[in-house]
């Protein structure tokens, strides 16, 4: 009897420890869990303070039409050059997905306009010799909150790329794109975009033509004056326009 007594004993010990140590687990997770909760409600309020700043902006504002132009151009470039026609239609389905779902009328994070402009570059690249020098810097670390919590209107970056792919001198053999993305003083989000070009430089307020008014535009109508800018400059044949959005 003494042993089945001890057994027994031990076994309720044993299963009063397990419970004790199941509940202390489950005191931690569920403390956890508000304080992740609390977080989330936090960065919630601070999400919707910023999407109130734009709620006098209509959501067509928000969003930008491409010239349809630009994807059958794509399309014959990928066209050409079948060997890389999957690699292509991945990248064009990845802009055409930004297009219709992810910018419906929404403002993006600047991680997700910089994945867009990075597929947006690798089709027009297809355009351009194996050999054209396209640089693509980008100053933005992944781990910079801002990377993830600014927020800016969608296709805010596709008229100076498009422009440099339209206008660049691509055919002499120190010719080159160069775009780059950098956050300046804790305020600003900067594309830089520079390009060769040939030997008659195009008119300043001519380059990008109606296009480029309605991109101006409607910078205007969601940053406002004071929320952006947009220079265009030519220096020794080298074609330059930088973007500054005023970042919340």
């Amino acid at each position: 009897m003494g042993t089945v007594n001890t057994v027994y004993w031990i076994f309720t010990i044993g299963l009063a420890i397990l419970l004790l140590t199941a509940i202390i687990v489950l005191l931690f997770l569920w403390k956890n869990q508000g304080q992740l909760r609390e977080e989330n409600r936090k960065l919630r309020m601070s999400y919707d303070e910023i999407e109130k700043k734009y709620t006098g902006v209509h959501a067509e504002q928000l969003r930008y039409k491409l010239n349809p132009h630009l994807f059958r151009n794509a399309l014959n470039a990928i066209q050409s050059h079948a060997y890389q026609s999957y690699y292509a239609l991945d990248k064009l389905s990845g802009v055409l997905d930004y297009i219709l779902y992810d910018t419906d009328g929404r403002l993006v994070t600047v991680k997700e306009e910089i994945e867009f402009a990075r597929n947006f570059i690798e089709i027009n690249r297809l355009k351009t010799s194996p050999l054209f020098d396209i640089r693509i810097k980008n100053k933005i670390n992944e781990a910079d909150p801002r990377c993830h919590q600014a927020v800016i209107a969608p296709l805010s970056f596709i008229n100076p790329i498009e422009n440099a792919f339209k206008h660049a001198d691509l055919q002499s053999d120190n010719a080159f794109i160069s775009v780059s993305f950098s956050f300046e003083n804790d305020s600003w989000f900067v594309l830089q975009v520079a390009n060769k070009t040939n030997d008659l430089p195009p008119s300043l307020n001519t380059r990008g033509g109606l296009g480029n008014d309605i991109y101006l535009d409607r910078l205007s109508s969601v940053y406002g004056v004071e929320g952006y800018s947009c220079k265009e400059s030519i220096n020794n044949g080298i074609f330059i326009t930088e973007l500054r959005i005023k970042i919340s």
